[in-house]
């Protein structure tokens, strides 16, 4: 059967309207929303990587139809030249932070590979650069939370998915090295992304009330105000 009309059957059996008008309340993209299931679009993503498709004769017109590419991408064993090419192809119909965040987050064993998605701190699209934060988040800051910080510390773009993208990995490491990222995230230049990470910390159900009384008070500190 051919892979077109193949996924075109999948989305008609499984897309459900209910699910897609929750989907746009917080998803904004240029692609028609089905309501697909996540589960459902992993494992035809697993099926498809097993018959080794290539990623250039997938449909790309619906927002599921692109997280799915992603997912072949991810679960295909196939090199990670391989993957980074059409990770690049991909990026060009990435729009959105749901996108993004799933896609990245299925990544793994590519730490050997982190300079790839440090490049992509730098691009000129936002949706790229919050793609590699998450991936960073996902697989980086266990291996070498320090060069990660540092590096995300470099980012330049200032909209509002990438900015956010930073504020939640820099909670993220503080899971990972408390006292190191104390110190850190004074150094970090964005006022919005070090506050926010900052706020984020003091909800996190992970982070002790100790941690929690020292982060306040650090971020009353940076925000030049008394805690009474």
């Amino acid at each position: 059967m051919d892979i077109k009309i193949e996924i075109q059957e999948f989305i008609d059996k499984n897309k459900d309207e209910k699910r897609a008008e929750l989907d746009r309340l917080s998803v904004s993209t240029k692609y028609e929303i089905q309501g697909i299931k996540t589960q459902l679009l992993q494992d035809c993503a697993k099926q498809l990587a097993k018959e080794n498709v290539n990623i250039k004769d997938l449909p790309l017109d619906f927002h599921e139809e692109i997280i799915l590419a992603g997912f072949v991408i991810a679960y295909k064993n196939y090199s990670f030249k391989e993957k980074e090419k059409d990770l690049k192809y991909l990026f060009k119909y990435i729009d959105n932070w749901y996108s993004c965040d799933l896609i990245a987050s299925r990544l793994k064993n590519m730490e050997s590979e982190h300079e790839f998605f440090e490049g992509l701190l730098f691009d000129d699209n936002p949706f790229v650069i919050r793609f590699a934060i998450i991936w960073m988040m996902k697989f980086m800051l266990k291996v070498d939370l320090k060069r990660t910080v540092c590096k995300l510390r470099e980012v330049k773009n200032t909209t509002y998915y990438v900015q956010m993208a930073l504020s939640t990995c820099y909670t993220e490491a503080f899971l990972y090295d408390f006292d190191y990222m104390y110190e850190f995230i004074e150094t970090v230049p964005r006022t919005v992304v070090r506050n926010r990470a900052l706020q984020k910390a003091c909800v996190s159900t992970r982070i002790t009330q100790e941690q929690k009384v020292l982060i306040k008070k650090l971020r009353s500190r940076l925000l030049g105000m008394e805690i009474l």
